[in-house]
């Protein structure tokens, strides 16, 4: 069976470079004892509606259903509020996959909405004003895309540059986000809707652990960049403090 380039190079990158990325990532949260980027954060129940884009198939993204999820708003570099920041939402698609307990990681960041700016970081002091999109590609069904988040407002969009301000519009349902998908120079799709519930306790939210080659529902990382993130993962998260139990998505509704 043939290897795409995009996963070729993914291989490659890890292999030659992926030691050293380890090694710096390691140092720096053994350092930290947290995060390296995305330190403190806020972690939501949510449900996440796809609309089901048949050509990404055989992806979690080809079929239309509800899923329970995790959501978890972040600023990049931890500065403190309400400087610029680069700001961070991650959502786990929970049980998905052949097996229970596997999980869709979908990583995004606040970043240009064009298609060459939708790979840029671009820092911003407000998350419900925010455009977020993977950076780096994603391969889903045999297709490479870049994800997308846009927020949605009911109403005149609040104030949002603190995590208070919009954690309490979220959980009102004032605030909510539309999922997206492009190729990497072509138009956003309509992928999803994401609404986010009850908070989760502060201690259960720090020990979530996000990553992106948690891809059982088939949205995988490709390309060199994210050959270096597999292992700056991983020696990321050895060295932190033992977490509490895998957070799931028990008590959801």
């Amino acid at each position: 069976m043939s290897i795409s380039p995009s996963r070729a190079a993914a291989r490659v990158s890890d292999t030659v470079a992926g030691p050293l990325a380890a090694g710096v990532f390691g140092t720096l949260s053994a350092v930290r004892r947290r995060r390296i980027f995305h330190p403190y954060g806020r972690a939501f129940d949510a449900t996440v509606d796809l609309v089901g884009l048949a050509d990404l198939a055989p992806s979690v993204l080809a079929s239309a259903g509800r899923h329970r999820a995790i959501v978890r708003l972040s600023r990049g570099a931890g500065l403190p509020e309400p400087l610029p920041d680069f700001l961070g939402v991650a959502i786990r698609l929970l049980d998905v996959g052949d097996r229970p307990g596997a999980h869709q990681d979908l990583l995004l960041v606040s970043s240009g909405v064009a298609p060459v700016l939708r790979h840029t970081l671009v820092p911003m002091t407000d998350f419900g004003r925010a455009h977020y999109s993977s950076v780096l590609p994603e391969q889903a069904g045999g297709t490479t895309v870049v994800l997308g988040l846009r927020p949605v407002w009911s109403g005149e969009p609040g104030p949002g540059a603190r995590l208070d301000d919009v954690a309490d519009a979220m959980t009102a349902a004032r605030l909510t986000f539309e999922l997206e998908v492009a190729t990497p120079g072509g138009e956003w799709r309509d992928a999803g809707r994401v609404e986010v519930g009850a908070p989760r306790a502060e201690p259960e939210s720090e020990s979530l652990r996000f990553n992106p080659f948690n891809d059982a529902g088939g949205v995988e990382p490709v390309g060199a960049l994210n050959g270096l993130r597999r292992r700056a993962y991983a020696a990321s998260q050895a060295v932190r403090p033992t977490p509490l139990a895998e957070p799931t998505g028990a008590g959801m509704g």
